[in-house]
């Protein structure tokens, strides 16, 4: 009977997990789509998401925010028509998170020091700046504008680095009082 009661209670316990991430997930697709502004070409755009990667690290930790952040932002692009950037994406927000959330919890900070999460986002920005920089020089040299050679998709993905580091910014600028607002009340369980 005891044995019963537990295996029930840890069937809930991870039915309100999975539920939880399925939101924090679906709250990241709605903010990524909400406000979506189309880059250079077409060949992607700018978008409020990243405050919710940010936000999902602290508040689910390393696993869980990188799943939640690789759905959510996945998601956005596949409802968005950008079904090409679906594999870059969820590799990319994926470590981008687990960066975040690295960083933010390591040693005794527990993801609650402004300050490292500053640090913890802006590494973890700079990750993304990269992986798109690189997913976008591959989209745009075999995938979507078939460039006629290396340096034209290079001019072409280096011409995105500013909008991505606005996004990352903006990203933060959103998810540093969020996070200060409600960390600590959600009962969410880190992995």
């Amino acid at each position: 009977m005891k044995q019963s009661i537990v295996q029930n209670e840890i069937r809930v316990s991870k039915t309100i997990e999975i539920t939880q991430m399925a939101v924090m997930a679906a709250i990241t697709c709605i903010a990524t789509m909400v406000i979506k502004i189309p880059t250079l070409m077409g060949i992607g755009y700018d978008h409020l998401g990243d405050s919710m990667v940010f936000f999902a690290a602290i508040l689910f930790g390393k696993r869980k925010g990188m799943l939640t952040a690789a759905l959510g932002m996945s998601l956005a692009d596949f409802l968005t028509g950008y079904g090409y950037y679906v594999p870059f994406t969820f590799v990319i927000k994926g470590i981008m998170a687990f960066i975040a959330a690295s960083i933010a919890y390591r040693g005794d900070y527990e993801g609650k020091n402004i300050i490292n999460n500053i640090f913890a986002f802006i590494i973890a920005g700079a990750w993304m700046v990269f992986g798109y920089f690189i997913a976008k020089i591959i989209l745009v040299k075999f995938i979507l504008l078939r460039a006629d050679s290396y340096s034209q998709a290079l001019a072409i993905a280096l011409a995105g680095i500013p909008r991505n580091i606005g996004q990352v910014t903006a990203g933060m600028i959103i998810a540093i009082p969020l996070i200060k607002l409600l960390q600590g009340k959600l009962k969410i369980k880190r992995e």
